[in-house]
C-alpha cells in the first residue's frame, strides 16, 4: 500500500520479488497517480499509471490497483474517503499481510496513507493478521533529520538475494527521472547500499528492514 509510484519499489521492491518468487500472490495498490508535486505550475504533470505496472509486473506483482488522487494532495482528501478507499482494497484482496508507508515520514501523504491502512487492518475487521511499514530514505530519513517525535524502528528484516536487488533496481528503473545519481539515496548505489547496511544489521548478505506494528499468529 503507498501513497506513490515507486513508495513500493523503494521500500520494500526485494522482499515482494522473494514474496512472488515463493509463490505469494501480491497486490499492489497506489493512491495517487501522477507527480504533480514535481511542477510549481502544474504544467508537464506526468501520469505514472504504466510506470507502476512496468514495475510491478518486473517485481512479480500479479494485482495492481491505481487511483487518481493528486501526488502530495491527499491532505485534501477527507480522512473518511481516503479510509474508505483503502478498507475497499482490503476487503477486495483479503490480504493477511499489508506492507505500507511509515508514519516516521516528512511526506505528509505517506503519513496518510499510513494511517489508512492501520484503519483498514485494524482487528476484527478483516483478514490483516500483520502490519508492516517500511522506510523510504529520502522520505524516512528527512523526517529523522527535521526532528519529528517519531523515528523507524525496524524489528523485522527479510534477508535478499542479488537477484532480488537486481529487480527492484530494473523495477526503480520504469519510474525514470524518480531514479536519481549518487549520492541520493533513490539512486541505484544508493538502494544497493542501504541492502548491505540493513543486511549487515543481520549477518546477511543483503536485506530489507521494517516495522511491525502488528501480528496476530
Amino acid at each position: 500500500m503507498g501513497a506513490h509510484g515507486d513508495d513500493e519499489t523503494l521500500g520494500a521492491g526485494g522482499t515482494i520479488a522473494r514474496l512472488a518468487d515463493e509463490g505469494v500472490v501480491v497486490s499492489l495498490c497506489v493512491l495517487t497517480n501522477d507527480d504533480g508535486s514535481r511542477s510549481a505550475t502544474g504544467s508537464g504533470v506526468v501520469n505514472r499509471t504504466a510506470s507502476i505496472e512496468l514495475a510491478a509486473k518486473t517485481l512479480g506483482v500479479e494485482r495492481v490497483r491505481v487511483h487518481e488522487f493528486g501526488d502530495n494532495r491527499l491532505d485534501t482528501v477527507g480522512n473518511l474517503e481516503l479510509n474508505r478507499v483503502v478498507e475497499r482494497e482490503v476487503r477486495e484482496f483479503e490480504p493477511d499481510t499489508v506492507f505500507t508507508t511509515s508514519m516516521c515520514d516528512l511526506s505528509t501523504d505517506h503519513a496518510l496513507v499510513s494511517r489508512a491502512a492501520r484503519v483498514a487492518g485494524r482487528p476484527g475487521k478483516g483478514s490483516v493478521r500483520e502490519l508492516r511499514t517500511f522506510e523510504i530514505r529520502s522520505a524516512t530519513d528527512v523526517g529523522e533529520a527535521s526532528g519529528l517525535p517519531v523515528v523507524f524502528r525496524p524489528n523485522c528484516w527479510e534477508r535478499l538475494d542479488e537477484t532480488h536487488i537486481e529487480r527492484k533496481v530494473e523495477a526503480l528503473r520504469a519510474y525514470g527521472k524518480e531514479l536519481e545519481p549518487w549520492p541520493a539515496p533513490r539512486s541505484e548505489r544508493g538502494v544497493r547500499a542501504l541492502a548491505e547496511y540493513r543486511g549487515s544489521q543481520v549477518s546477511a548478505c543483503l536485506a530489507e528492514a521494517f516495522e511491525i506494528v502488528r501480528i496476530v499468529y
